[in-house]
């Protein structure tokens, strides 16, 4: 009787392991999807009055804790023809850092480039050849990540492009008004907390990006 009831006991325990080797497995594969999240995708046109005039292509990647965003502009007319791209890194959601490469189509001043990295708890930034530090421990939020995520209750960001922080107001209803040099302003509008539209003051006279997808 003690031989059967020892091996009804190893049995049980055997099923027993063999579903928590099952639940472990199911757990790791539901930490590992997560982990590696799919890639939001968005694209954008740019708007001179009823003229498209460029378009704006946003990725941003995320895989555990790292997270890389790629913005790239691209702006063609008779009068200017310009591509931007801009390139961010964050790690544990705090930027690590950034690079901004600006051509305008072989005129002069082509190939200028604006950089960012984090050094302990400092930045240094250069600015088409200006070196300069912020110090700040740390930056978590960039004017690259509007394009995907609605600022709640933030008041400053970083532009990677200035290589300097910017006042960010709400407005209401979904709309932030982002306060550039110069006393500019561009307004970000969001339906569902996703970007749909940017209110642009361009060199060009006042733009407007329009989501497409």
């Amino acid at each position: 009787m003690g031989r059967i009831f020892c091996i009804f006991h190893i049995v049980v325990n055997s099923g027993f392991m063999q579903s928590l080797i099952r639940l472990g497995a199911f757990i790791g594969w539901c930490m590992l999807m997560a982990a590696q999240l799919p890639a939001q995708v968005h694209h954008f046109e740019i708007r001179l009055g009823s003229r498209v005039i460029g378009v704006i292509d946003a990725r941003s990647n995320t895989s555990g804790a790292a997270r890389h965003m790629l913005i790239r502009s691209r702006i063609e007319t008779r009068l200017l023809s310009k591509f931007t791209d801009i390139s961010c890194e964050y790690n544990n959601n705090v930027l690590t850092q950034s690079r901004v490469l600006r051509s305008n189509g072989g005129k002069d001043g082509d190939g200028k480039e604006v950089t960012t990295r984090r050094e302990g708890a400092r930045y240094l930034v250069n600015l088409e050849g200006e070196q300069s530090t912020l110090q700040t421990a740390e930056i978590r939020h960039s004017v690259s990540d509007l394009y995907f995520t609605e600022p709640r209750q933030i008041t400053r960001i970083y532009s990677e492009t200035l290589g300097r922080f910017l006042s960010l107001k709400a407005l209401g209803n979904g709309a932030y008004e982002l306060l550039l040099p110069e006393g500019k302003k561009n307004i970000y509008r969001y339906r569902k907390g996703a970007l749909v539209e940017v209110e642009v003051n361009h060199a060009l006279g006042k733009a407007h990006i329009v989501k497409k997808s």
